[in-house]
Parts: C-alpha cells; sequence; structure tokens
C-alpha cells in the first residue's frame, strides 16, 4: 500500500523526494537508488521539488513500506 508522510517545504528551496523505496531518510532522498540503478539495471531517480511559497504537502509513495 505504501506510506504517507506530510512535509513542511520552505519557499526557494530544493527538495530530493524518494521514489524507490531504499531511502534510510523517507520521503527524503539520500541516493540509495544509485548503487541499486548500478547492480539491478533499473533506472530510480530522485522526485525534485522547488516550492515558489512556504508549503505543507502530503505525499505517498507505494515503494515506501509503512512499517519505516
Amino acid at each position: 500500500m505504501g506510506r504517507t508522510s506530510i512535509i513542511q517545504l520552505k519557499k526557494n528551496m530544493k527538495c530530493s523526494i524518494c521514489s524507490c523505496g531504499m531511502s534510510k531518510k523517507l520521503p527524503y532522498c539520500d541516493n540509495a537508488h544509485r548503487d541499486y540503478n548500478k547492480h539491478n539495471n533499473t533506472n530510480y531517480k530522485s522526485i525534485k521539488v522547488y516550492l515558489l511559497d512556504d508549503e505543507k504537502i502530503k505525499i505517498s509513495c507505494s515503494n515506501w513500506n509503512e512499517d519505516e
């Protein structure tokens, strides 16, 4: 099913969101996908978010385990 997170993002700051589910810092990307991609011939990438104003957003991903 996946996990849902609500995060506060600041204006004009770049945020990298995990799409692979391997990050130790979910929902943020820690680039764990790079090694996995290299050894498994996959192409996971983070989702880059740039906000124009301070905002709280709700995000979810089916690759994020609910247990974490």
